[in-house]
């Protein structure tokens, strides 16, 4: 007698899921967020889920604003930790009021006025509204932020301070 089909069957089912999570977070992770949302629809048959969509709007330029950090990094953080990677939350201080962030078209941006910033951190990649999708480097994002005293980064389970 053969084995029963229901644990392969069941089996199958998980390899799937599993598959459909790597493949959506492989897209998200270079930025591809449209195309990650579109691949979960076709590939689950289901609406994206809230987290999933969220990320479309966590990397619009109207989120380039000074705190609208912890809203951002939440939505990053959630769909990468949905999808099965291994995000983390950073947390940049410093005793001054102000962190810059030098845009890549040369621009200066405030990424805060309280020397607060957090963001998600994941394969060596800093993910932010600053950042666009496709993240960037993580040392080159540090080499971007500066600020008249020392910014100080800390990894931390859960943001620690309120908006």
């Amino acid at each position: 007698m053969g084995a029963p089909a229901i644990p392969r069957l069941v089996a199958g089912q998980v390899l799937a899921v599993d598959s459909i999570r790597s493949q959506t977070l492989q897209l998200l992770a270079r930025g591809q967020v449209s195309e990650a949302i579109d691949y979960w629809v076709l590939a689950t048959g289901k609406d994206a889920p809230a987290w999933l969509l969220a990320t479309k709007t966590a990397f619009e330029t109207s989120k380039q604003v000074a705190g609208a950090c912890q809203g951002v990094a939440k939505n990053i953080h959630t769909a990468f930790t949905q999808l099965g990677g291994k995000p983390e939350f950073v947390e940049l201080t410093t005793k001054t009021h102000f962190i810059m962030f030098k845009m890549p078209g040369g621009r200066d941006m405030r990424l805060t006025e309280t020397g607060y910033h957090v963001l998600v951190r994941m394969n060596g990649r800093a993910y932010d509204a600053y950042t666009g999708s496709a993240g960037m480097p993580w040392a080159e994002y540090m080499s971007r932020a500066g600020s008249r005293l020392e910014i100080k980064q800390t990894v931390v389970d859960t943001i620690t301070r309120a908006p």
